[in-house]
């Protein structure tokens, strides 16, 4: 059978079962007032009285904005001028964040350097008028008009120096953006739990005794600020916007990034400890290789009708590199693995299962698949896939994420519900069903 040259994606049944319940996959967002970085299903996920506290804690951290200074290269329907507005008004005359040129310029497709990501993220944590110790930096000297913030952001841990210097004028890249906002975060809220930042670091994070994933070393990072909302994931129409963590991130971009860094509730933030451990069961040979390569892509952008982690894929262009949801397991699995999975869509591929996996009998490298109706939906109304970890953990590409991000059946109500049926395309022998079974929880 051959493979579908064309790939589809389910924006349509996504619609379809939104009128029905709220779907997180691919919330389009548009840009008239900006609003709270919560992933939906988290806000799904709680109660009245929850919204209530959220509130609450929220209006505690919460920074007025003062009057928007009007750029000339940021055009009212721009999708970042909200954040753009935001961020640019913190601050005091002569050093509000990312308000780096003259000329009523802002730049929001120019990348971002890391002196301009040290002020942007010192002003938006309100650091500012901080007296630390001196560092000295070769390539910093005390005249430049960046001093003062780099010196506070290397004290506070916000970034950190390379051995030969703070490299001042390179470019940021979309995980080191990522990783500075979470540090600003850490520091605002030293009393939440970061364990994650601790426990997922790739060269000592065993899921398996003894054994390490090769995860980029992102992978905390990436996974604490997909979890907490901090990354815009664009419409369809602007995939090409979308940025890959190696990729270098652009002002408007960032200016997003560090709205939602200063408008997140505390819950959001408690969320993170899931992470605290993640543990896998005992993984063959082969189930160690699938979750090594999967691992490769954490953080990979939400790209409708995506396969592949370049623009350039061999199957057909795409607007950027990265992955919808069917398309990551197809990617994994079909691709790379050269398993049976002829379909690309997640109902296609949830039509295959034969038979159909019930949620205590997956084994890692079996497919997931999510309907509104959980394991009562029918084929047709599947809108979502995912690829199993066991221990009730997995890997998916979906828009909540804006990308490839880790989470968990045990401990998100509304993928637990939501969870249809698995289908194994693993042969005999390259898993041990026993010792990798989850049971329902």
């Amino acid at each position: 059978m051959a493979v579908q040259s064309t790939p589809v994606d389910l924006d349509r049944n996504l619609r379809r079962a939104t009128a029905r319940r709220a779907v997180p996959l691919r919330p389009v967002r548009r840009y008239a007032a900006p609003r709270s970085a919560v992933p939906l299903r988290r806000r799904l996920a709680m109660s009245a009285l929850a919204a209530a506290l959220c509130a609450a804690a929220s209006a505690l951290i919460f920074i007025p904005a003062a009057f928007a200074k009007t750029y000339t290269d940021v055009h009212k329907a721009y999708w970042a001028r909200a954040d753009i507005n935001w961020v640019t008004n913190q601050g005091q005359p002569n050093g509000k964040a990312l308000d780096d040129f003259g000329g009523g310029l802002f730049k929001p497709t120019q990348a971002v350097t890391r002196a301009q990501l040290a002020r942007a993220l010192v002003v938006t944590g309100g650091y500012q008028k901080m007296t630390v110790p001196a560092v000295a930096l070769a390539d910093v000297p005390t005249s430049d008009p960046y001093y003062k913030y780099i010196e506070i952001a290397v004290h506070l841990k916000l970034m950190s120096v390379y051995k030969n210097g703070f490299r001042p004028t390179a470019a940021v890249l979309e995980y080191q953006a990522d990783s500075g906002a979470v540090c600003l975060l850490r520091s605002l809220n030293p009393t939440a739990d970061w364990t994650v930042l601790k426990s997922l670091r790739p060269g000592k994070w065993q899921p398996n005794l003894k054994w390490t994933t090769g995860a980029p070393v992102y992978l905390p990072v990436e996974v604490a600020a997909r979890s907490v909302g901090l990354r815009f994931n664009h419409p369809t129409k602007a995939d090409a916007l979308e940025v890959s963590p190696r990729q270098a991130i652009d002002r408007a971009e960032l200016a997003a990034i560090l709205y939602r860094a200063r408008h997140l509730s505390s819950w959001s933030i408690a969320g993170l400890k899931e992470y605290d451990s993640v543990v896998l069961p005992t993984l063959t040979a082969r189930q160690k290789q699938i979750v090594a390569f999967a691992f490769k892509y954490i953080g990979y952008p939400y790209v409708w009708g995506g396969e592949y982690p370049t623009k350039g894929s061999p199957y057909g262009s795409q607007a950027h590199g990265g992955f919808d949801c069917s398309g990551f397991d197809w990617w994994v699995m079909k691709m790379h693995f050269g398993y049976t999975v002829n379909e690309r869509t997640a109902a296609g591929m949830a039509g295959a299962a034969k038979p159909r996996i019930t949620r205590a009998k997956l084994v890692p490298g079996d497919l997931m698949f999510f309907g509104p109706n959980g394991p009562k939906s029918t084929v047709a109304s599947i809108y979502h896939a995912a690829l199993y970890l066991g221990n009730g953990w997995f890997i998916q590409s979906t828009g909540s994420l804006d990308g490839v991000g880790l989470s968990s059946l045990n401990s998100d109500s509304y993928w637990k519900s939501a969870f249809a049926w698995g289908r194994r395309v693993l042969k005999k022998g390259e898993f041990a069903p026993l010792l990798s079974a989850t049971p329902e929880q």
